[in-house]
């Protein structure tokens, strides 16, 4: 059976379909969805991007990365999320930034905005999973809306060499294997991020904050409990995986000239 859109959504963000309305109540808390912002501003900034360059953020969640680039780049950013209500906060917030005219918000199925041409400096993908299907169908994907020369951001993670497969690794490659996939049509991965400390503190924030947000909703909605306990017990395994054997990494990958 196939999956709607939003029961991937609901994939993407580890929860159940039903959480789904009460998610920006659940992370209200953390100052962004991913942790990552200062860390692809870094790594954009290594990379040399140009000021005033055009940015494609796919999961943009409530517009945290894109924001920043914008701010930190005077770049023109198109966000797209398949969540409406992660994208009006997106929204409030770059007007609230004065980003408004830099930065532009749009609901819906991020795969839609692939169909475009080749026009963009940079493609992020930060925090979504492998909702374009694994590395090397990922990068055939966002390679195609990217300029010759231009990047693409990833954030995702591998598999430490030698760790025995399980239930809870099956999704994860080991970094060869991850790599290769990333740069199978011959582009360069010029930056690398593995277990930034920033990336830890986020977790650290989500589990101190999450479930005490968590235990409100479920008194003022009991035939939910279920489900959130559900949720907050996914995000404490996915922090124990994260500690663990599987490695999280940003990827800046530099598409090859034609």
């Amino acid at each position: 059976m196939a999956k709607t859109l939003l029961s991937e959504v609901a994939h993407a963000m580890e929860a159940p379909e039903c959480l789904l309305p009460h998610l920006p109540y659940l992370l209200q808390d953390l100052p962004s969805l991913s942790g990552a912002e200062d860390e692809v501003v870094e790594v954009l900034h290594e990379v040399g991007f140009p000021r005033g360059g055009a940015v494609l953020d796919l999961g943009t969640g409530r517009g945290d990365i894109a924001i920043r680039v914008a701010r930190a780049f005077d770049a023109e950013v198109t966000g797209v999320d398949a969540h409406p209500p992660f994208i009006e906060i997106a929204r409030q917030s770059a007007k609230e930034a004065g980003l408004e005219r830099r930065c532009r918000f749009v609901a819906a199925d991020l795969r839609k905005s692939l169909a475009q041409p080749a026009r963009f400096d940079a493609v992020l993908m930060i925090a979504v999973g492998p909702v374009l299907g694994d590395s090397a169908k990922t990068m055939s994907m966002l390679r195609a809306v990217v300029r010759d020369g231009g990047w693409i951001i990833i954030d995702d993670a591998y598999l430490e060499g030698g760790v025995p497969p399980t239930a809870a690794y099956e999704n994860y490659l080991e970094r060869e294997a991850m790599e290769a996939g990333l740069t199978q049509f011959g582009d360069e991965i010029v930056a690398r991020r593995t277990r930034s400390p920033a990336g830890r503190l986020f977790n650290a924030l989500a589990l101190e904050t999450i479930p005490k947000r968590a235990a409100v909703l479920a008194e003022l909605h009991p035939e939910l409990e279920g489900a959130i306990n559900q949720y907050v017990a996914r995000q404490i395994q996915e922090v124990a995986l994260m500690d663990g054997p599987v490695v999280p990494t940003l990827w800046a990958i530099r598409k090859a000239d034609a």
